[in-house]
């Protein structure tokens, strides 16, 4: 029989410590449920991969109004089809809108070829991701029997999850908060992705690393267990980030780290990947007070601007709150670095993470070795 090993490290955030097992439980899948980085695709997710391979050498789209979180998605929130009930954070107003008019940019993912010459054609790209997102979400949300889920569903799960947490307009955000940092230290080697006459720079990064690191996102995301909360009541909202991480203290744990990595499907279901093993391919649990609050805090916190409720809970969403924080760039400087290596003085290793904070979150080292980055707050 296949076995799961759930570990631990006992160490700190850069892993120095060893490993040691807690418990092994049963692989409820037959088989080991990673991809190697998208180097082992099953078939369903290898006739994904070829889809999005085949469309990068289409014909450009006329479309220049992307959305970065798909309106088929934010359909299940909708009491009409056509408009959801939206509260805006900044503004403190709520009101029904268009789907077609939320979580969407112009040229979002326009971005520079190979030629040199400008295209749209990586929408057509996340044709083929919503279209995917969107069976997915179908089946989750009317799942009754974890049996009748095959191992092609868990590995779409992951890459649906993976996706949709990278393509979001906060994504671009922190991108571009790094990138401030990074041209700061260094501006020989780093370019900014602010620049007026490179308008589609930022974009071209933000759309390659989602791409590159989808698969190995999903791997991180495929190890964990799926379990299946079920609300009667409805009472689950979303928001502009829909896949979602609880902060501790302020600071939002890893993907590996992190108890529940959330990700609402509907009113009625929210899908949470546990970090505890329980050896079933999913599990349904009926929702309780305190996991609707889990979902309500994640989504309250975890939002770029924009938070989605159906027609029975828009009286619910929390208008008169103020938000004066979200998702913000974390730096601190360790001794050691991300294997475990000491690092000799002078010298550090710059650790990043994500805090709930105002403005960026950077508090380094007074040794000399980093220069002052004010453009970062540009976007908090």
């Amino acid at each position: 029989m296949t076995i799961l090993v759930d570990v631990t490290t006992g160490s700190d955030f850069f892993g120095r410590g060893g490993w040691q097992v807690v418990k092994k439980v049963r692989n409820p899948w037959g088989q080991v449920p990673l991809t190697d980085g998208g180097k082992s695709l099953p078939g369903r997710a290898r006739d994904y991969m070829d889809k999005l391979v085949r469309l990068q050498d289409a014909k450009d789209t006329a479309g220049r109004r992307h959305h970065y979180v798909p309106q088929a998605y934010l359909r299940q929130w909708s009491f009409d089809g056509k408009r959801v009930w939206a509260l805006d954070t900044v503004s403190s107003t709520v009101r029904p809108l268009g789907l077609a008019d939320v979580c969407v940019a112009e040229n979002f993912y326009r971005v520079v070829g190979p030629s040199g010459i400008a295209h749209n054609r990586v929408e057509l790209l996340f044709g083929v991701v919503d279209t995917e997102l969107r069976r997915v979400q179908t089946l989750l949300n009317h799942l009754e029997d974890p049996d009748e889920l095959e191992f092609d569903d868990l590995i779409a799960l992951g890459v649906t999850v993976a996706v949709q947490r990278m393509r979001t307009v906060q994504q671009r955000r922190l991108q571009a908060q790094l990138n401030a940092w990074l041209v700061a230290q260094n501006p020989h080697d780093y370019k900014s992705t602010n620049d007026s006459e490179d308008q589609h720079l930022a974009a071209g990064i933000h759309t390659e690393s989602l791409f590159s690191a989808m698969w190995h996102a999903a791997d991180v995301l495929t190890t964990r267990q799926i379990e299946v909360w079920h609300d009667p009541q409805g009472r689950f909202m979303t928001c502009d980030t829909p896949v979602l991480v609880l902060f501790r203290r302020n600071i939002r744990p890893s993907l590996i780290t992190a108890p529940y990595i959330l990700w609402p499907v509907s009113p009625h279901r929210v899908v949470a990947l546990s970090d505890t093993l329980l050896g079933e391919k999913a599990v349904i649990r009926e929702a309780t007070g305190k996991l609707v609050g889990i979902v309500r805090d994640s989504v309250e916190q975890g939002r770029e601007r924009m938070i989605f409720a159906s027609e029975q809970q828009r009286d619910r969403l929390p208008r008169t709150k103020k938000f004066r924080r979200r998702t913000q760039t974390r730096l601190r400087c360790s001794m050691w670095t991300p294997q475990g290596e000491h690092v000799e003085p002078p010298g550090c290793c710059v650790e990043q993470s994500h805090a709930f904070a105002a403005g960026p979150d950077v508090v380094l080292c007074s040794q000399g070795l980093h220069s002052p980055a004010p453009d970062m707050w540009l976007h908090k």
